[in-house]
């Protein structure tokens, strides 16, 4: 049965919740796996509506231009990008980080920030880069938004097929490999955040952004060791 709720003016993630519960309500209900599939075929045709987050990037920029540093980045996926393949985000098989309020994919400010961390030098902008970027229970010199959608078109779709889900099984004839498909960020779409400080130089910036360029190419999300969730700062 098509989602007829995924459409504009609908929640994207209520629509899918919705979907999931109606499913099991009845006799005969479906696999996961399967009904996973159906939902993820059909959310790569969703497109995103970029208008408020367009005035709220501009909305942020503004508030925060009182700061000493301030800068818009944008950026272009360049291999499909997961991001939180986990729930609470999107309960499929496998999910897809979602803005709750901008009914969109989205990468959190905190994957962004962990990210340009793990690929900066020991010492940034005069300080050790656990002061700029933060730790656990401290923020940091740097602040980091999230990750917005700025294009509509940024929804598509993969497929892993897992071939040894019987345990112990490893016979070849025996195995019933069943393909998941899941939710991406596909190339080509375009996201924007800032980063600001009010304890750092703007002249810091030529020492923030080979750290971007780094961590866009090695990856921001999950499964970056097999290429995916790869960037290019524009």
């Amino acid at each position: 049965m098509a989602l007829a709720c995924l459409r504009p003016g609908y929640n994207i993630y209520s629509c899918v919740v919705r979907h999931i519960i109606s499913a099991y309500e009845g006799p005969g209900s479906p696999k996961f796996t399967e009904l996973s599939n159906q939902i993820t075929v059909e959310l790569k045709d969703v497109k995103i509506d970029t208008a408020p987050i367009s005035a709220y990037l501009m909305y942020l920029e503004e508030k925060l231009k009182g700061g000493s540093l301030v800068a818009r980045i944008e950026a272009e996926v360049t291999t499909p990008l997961v991001v939180h393949v986990r729930n609470p985000y999107m309960p499929l098989e496998i999910g897809l980080a979602w803005h709750p309020y901008f009914n969109a994919p989205y990468i959190p400010a905190t994957t962004i920030k962990g990210a340009l961390r793990a690929y900066s030098p020991p010492q940034i902008c005069g300080r050790p880069a656990a002061e700029v970027f933060g730790t656990v229970g401290d923020q940091g010199a740097l602040i980091v938004t999230d990750a917005l959608p700025i294009t509509p078109d940024v929804l598509g779709a993969d497929v892993i097929t897992p071939h040894y889900k019987e345990p112990d099984q490893v016979e070849e004839h025996k195995v019933r490999p069943i393909p998941i498909v899941f939710p991406v960020v596909k190339p080509g779409a375009r996201f924007a955040f800032h980063i600001a400080s009010t304890e750092l130089e703007q002249r810091c910036l030529s020492e923030i952004w080979p750290a971007i360029d780094r961590a866009f190419a090695k990856g921001i999300g999950a499964k970056t060791k097999i290429g995916y969730s790869r960037l290019k700062k524009l």
